[in-house]
């Protein structure tokens, strides 16, 4: 799976109910083949992924709440099930600057049933 397709694979788990209080900005970058830069709007049940430069960044920070980096090997375990996204960032596999609390929120959003991050 491409970085590509782990996003399509994303949009797909996307459960609008349960991201119906949320309105925030991430910056999903994932790392190795065909790996690219998604800028995640979610904002009361709706998400939209637009791919991303970073070389739009203004003055060097790019235009998100919360920034994810996780290599696509590890994303797709984590897509798999074969390892929860709460494992991955206490790890240090799945890196996140900004509002830890807005990535948290991701995780009954995206992957309903793994552990949350506490």
């Amino acid at each position: 799976m491409v970085g590509e397709q782990k996003i399509e694979e994303l949009r797909k788990r996307f459960k609008p109910e349960n991201a119906r209080n949320l309105s925030a900005t991430y910056l999903i970058t994932v790392h190795g083949e065909n790996g690219g830069a998604w800028l995640t709007k979610i904002n009361e049940g709706t998400c939209e992924f637009t791919p991303y430069d970073r070389a739009q960044d203004q003055d060097g920070v790019a235009p998100a709440d919360c920034l994810i980096s996780v290599a696509a090997d590890d994303l797709e375990l984590i897509l798999n099930g074969k390892m929860s996204a709460m494992t991955a960032a206490l790890s240090g596999v799945l890196s996140i600057e900004g509002e830890l609390g807005l990535a948290m929120q991701l995780v009954p959003i995206f992957f309903e049933g793994q552990a949350p991050f506490i």
